[in-house]
């Protein structure tokens, strides 16, 4: 099939003016050539081939990068504290072996140098944002090498990502993301093996699944937009999303307190609209070591959470992202639970 170049309708043009226009306008016209795999599951839940993307919950890893790769530095050269900084101690192989689908990326910019610091990779990159300084991890592209290799091997996955801050927040970094971001992911993904898409809200996760366009990618205001041509990618701005600064150490264990928050959300029953929990440490405590306590406290506390959903006690929809720190086997293997019993439920209740 043939990847659809959004603009006016092909009738308007003859095949002579649409291969100008296409050149004039520096998009590629590309042949994704389909294949006869057929799906049979999503992320190893079976049954969830006739869901649709919002459907099914993807479990998340906050800052994804910070921690993958060992120690971060700051812009001195300093080594940074994973005390601080840190906030997974897995590489991005190893979430997605464990079942993480959902990856969270702040970035930075990094200009061309002679410069061999182990964090000096030119380009896009992986930035932990402190009260005082931002420690920087590796390149953007690295992590998407990962990605990419992982969801070629396993043609079920489907998976999410999104660049919501860069840091630091200045015109010149804005503008040096936008025109390197579109050629970093061009250079990991290219033509071959999956691909982002466009149409995770309107064909079911089969279509992602078979047509091989398994990445869904969300982009800050900031980007959305922005980049060159056709960039298959969605906005994070029309997004339902709890507070970022309420689960700490002391109170990680309050699923009331969760689910108040969604249910009092203004329109959360727009169910094409994602709803992203985030989960993670606020203290001033040391986030390597309550980190994983919290997020396996999390985990149990989100099981009463989907129950309410699917009791349709609080809502008519799901939770679709959940970001957490120091993720863990018991985190996923939850979030894989309430994704088996998504598939009975929506089953009976079609959207």
């Amino acid at each position: 099939y043939q990847r659809r170049v959004r603009g006016p309708s092909a009738n308007m043009f003859n095949s002579e003016t649409m291969i100008s226009l296409l050149v004039l306008l520096g998009v590629a016209a590309t042949t994704v050539i389909a294949d006869d795999y057929k799906c049979t599951t999503v992320n190893g839940i079976e049954g969830a081939c006739d869901l649709m993307f919002y459907q099914q919950t993807y479990a998340g890893s906050r800052l994804s990068g910070c921690g993958a790769y060992g120690s971060m530095y700051f812009w001195s050269g300093i080594s940074a504290t994973a005390c601080t900084y840190a906030t997974q101690d897995k590489t991005i192989t190893q979430q997605l072996q464990m079942g993480i689908r959902f990856f969270d990326f702040d970035v930075g910019y990094i200009h061309p140098s002679e410069e061999s610091l182990p964090y000096w990779e030119a380009g896009p990159v992986l930035v932990s944002v402190g009260s005082t300084a931002t420690a920087y991890s590796r390149s953007l592209k690295k992590a998407l090498l990962e990605i990419k290799t992982f969801m070629d091997a396993n043609r079920d996955s489907v998976v999410s990502m999104r660049i919501k801050r860069y840091y630091p927040q200045t015109t010149e970094i804005r503008d040096h993301l936008i025109r390197t971001l579109k050629p970093t992911f061009d250079s990991v993904f290219g033509d071959d093996g999956v691909q982002p898409t466009f149409y995770f809200t309107l064909k079911p996760l089969s279509y992602m699944v078979e047509s091989n366009e398994r990445m869904v990618l969300y982009l800050a205001r900031d980007f959305w937009g922005r980049l060159e041509s056709d960039f298959r990618a969605a906005s994070w701005t029309n997004v339902f999303e709890t507070p970022e600064n309420v689960y700490g150490y002391s109170n990680c264990h309050n699923p009331n307190q969760l689910s108040e928050d969604i249910v009092h959300m203004d329109g959360i029953n727009k169910r094409n609209v994602p709803l992203c929990v985030n989960w993670w440490i606020t203290s001033s405590q040391c986030v390597s070591s309550s980190g994983p306590v919290c997020t396996d406290t999390a985990a149990n506390d989100l099981k009463i959470v989907a129950q309410k959903v699917l009791d349709g006690t609080h809502l008519d929809r799901g939770v679709n992202f959940v970001l957490a720190d120091y993720v863990s086997d018991k985190y996923v293997g939850v979030i894989q639970e309430i994704n088996r019993k998504a598939v009975a439920y929506y089953k009976n209740r079609p959207w």
